[in-house]
């Protein structure tokens, strides 16, 4: 009754009253349309899902296609959040392979699918199959993508470039780039990487009076080491991060003349770069939940360290500034970025590539090198054997009997049923544990046994450079280099053990398996190799 006697004394709250009601109604309305909306959406999702099953499901059995075992999620959770826990999980451990994805392959098979959890749909294969290996590598090539992920993970330290790109891009600018990859250059550049063998060398520090080093983190120095050596080959001038390093400690004198752009720090700052990007390709989809300052920072000063590089290397090699022509293409010289430019590359183009090629030469050659010598610390006797083969056929350092060059250095190294794979969905090729297979290798499989390699003939059960079409470009100048690194590290150290307490076996993860802890050695002069002033 007062409510009413008031409305009576005042009309204009009768309207809103009668407003705000309609308002009322027609928001529950709107949210009412919204949930059908949403719910037509979901239910034309689910059936579109069903149907593709189906039809998955109608090829794989076409196609006479094996059924390959599912990897059950015992605890779902969205995006796969728990499977991304467990390889973050053995990542920190320094297990990932050897516990988390053995385990895998030991309960699940060789080859097995894993699925959603929610909708039973084929997410991704994990394989070890040497056979499957051909398939996607060799003989169904155009099948099988680069992950998007992979693409937008490696942002913005790698545009799209060699390493993420498909199809007609990818092959030009491979085609572009494997010309450089050359006996001639190779073994140009092997010349060169003497120089810094020296300064790598001169960075381990002196000798004691016994001959012995003091402690040297290996992987420091092999990683400048092949920072240096790949610029050479890919710039035609060096980094020349170890020199950096050396005069930054005073143990060298600065050069007389300013280099007209800044590389200070480039290893550091590219290792911090390629650091976030390994990690954020290993979470997929979710990659963008690790993302910093920092990392972004890097990318930019990367960027900016490589293309002054770059344009010095150009105005170098083209003093006049002029529009290359065909004839340039043929007269490029040994430096790859000199050959895009004489290609018609822009500036932007070559730095973007470039990138991509330190990228992929950068840890795997540091990597391989620090695992090398960690394992070999582990085998003296093996180490003599190796010094024993490298100086019957090279000599020492105080008797030279051959100069290093490829051929020597090459001559001195030297599941079967078809499973059917969703469109869109990842295989992941599981080539650690692939090299590691009993039924395939022996008994000894885990054991280093360098012998195992004597007349065998290597196929798709031993890809460590990939294979088919995109087998690595830089294959040929990988083996070689790291051929000579090793060759000239046995030369002049006849003995080589672990520091006491190194743990130089523990597994990391970069972009790369990377030893997590480094590799903490001792190193013993060999007789007739002098001691360098430090």
């Amino acid at each position: 009754m007062n409510n009413l006697t008031l409305a009576q004394g005042h009309p204009a709250t009768v309207q809103h009253l009668a407003s705000a009601y309609t308002t009322i109604k027609t928001t529950e309305l709107g949210i009412t349309h919204v949930i059908l909306v949403i719910f037509a959406i979901s239910f034309t999702n689910f059936i579109n899902m069903l149907w593709k099953k189906r039809n998955f499901l109608l090829f794989a059995k076409s196609a006479k296609c094996y059924p390959v075992p599912q990897a059950a999620n015992r605890f779902p959770m969205p995006w796969s959040l728990n499977r991304k826990y467990e390889v973050y999980k053995g990542v920190l451990r320094g297990n990932l392979f050897d516990n988390h994805f053995r385990r895998m392959h030991e309960k699940y098979s060789n080859t097995h699918a894993i699925v959603s959890a929610f909708t039973g749909q084929q997410k991704g294969i994990n394989t070890i199959e040497p056979e499957n290996f051909k398939s996607v590598l060799g003989t169904n090539f155009d099948d099988y993508k680069r992950s998007k992920y992979r693409l937008l993970a490696a942002a913005p330290m790698m545009p799209p470039g060699i390493l993420t790109l498909d199809g007609h891009e990818w092959s030009h600018w491979r085609s572009l780039i494997r010309t450089q990859f050359t006996r001639k250059n190779f073994d140009a550049n092997i010349a060169d990487s003497e120089r810094h063998m020296q300064l790598t060398f001169k960075a381990f520090g002196p000798v004691n009076a016994d001959g012995w080093t003091g402690e040297v983190n290996l992987m420091d120095h092999v990683y400048r080491l092949s920072m240096d050596t790949v610029t050479q080959f890919l710039f035609g001038h060096s980094a020349e991060t170890q020199s950096a390093k050396l005069i930054r400690l005073g143990l060298l004198p600065a050069p007389s003349s300013a280099q007209p752009f800044d590389l200070d720090n480039f290893a550091e700052t590219f290792a911090v770069a390629a650091y976030y990007v390994g990690h954020r390709i290993k979470l997929s989809n979710m990659y963008f939940l690790l993302d910093s300052l920092a990392y972004r920072r890097a990318c930019r000063s990367l960027r900016r360290m490589t293309s002054a590089y770059i344009s010095s290397t150009l105005s170098r090699s083209n003093p006049k500034g002029t529009t290359p022509t065909s004839a340039d293409a043929d007269n490029a010289g040994t430096s790859v970025i000199t050959s895009l430019f004489a290609s018609g590359a822009t500036l932007e183009d070559i730095t973007t590539q470039v990138t991509h090629l330190l990228v992929a030469g950068m840890d795997t050659s540091s990597a391989t090198l620090g695992w090398i010598f960690a394992v070999l610390a582990e085998h003296p006797e093996k180490y003599a054997k190796l010094r024993g083969e490298v100086v019957s056929v090279f000599g020492t350092e105080e008797s030279r009997l051959a100069e290093f060059d490829l051929e020597r250095l090459k001559t001195w190294l030297d599941g079967r049923e078809p499973v059917a794979v969703r469109k869109g969905a990842r295989v992941q090729l599981g080539v650690y544990l692939a090299h590691r297979r009993k039924d395939i290798w022996g008994e000894d499989a885990e054991e280093f046994r360098p012998e195992r390699w004597e007349g065998r003939r290597r196929g798709w059960d031993f890809t460590p450079f990939s294979g088919g079409p995109q087998i690595c470009i830089g294959q040929g100048y990988s083996v070689a280099q790291l051929s000579f690194a090793i060759a000239r590290i046995v030369m002049r150290y006849d003995r080589i053990e672990k520091v006491e307490g190194a743990n130089n076996l523990k597994q990391g993860w970069q972009s790369v398996l990377t030893p997590a802890e480094g590799v903490r050695l001792r190193m013993h002069l060999a007789e007739g190799s002098k001691p360098l002033e430090v």
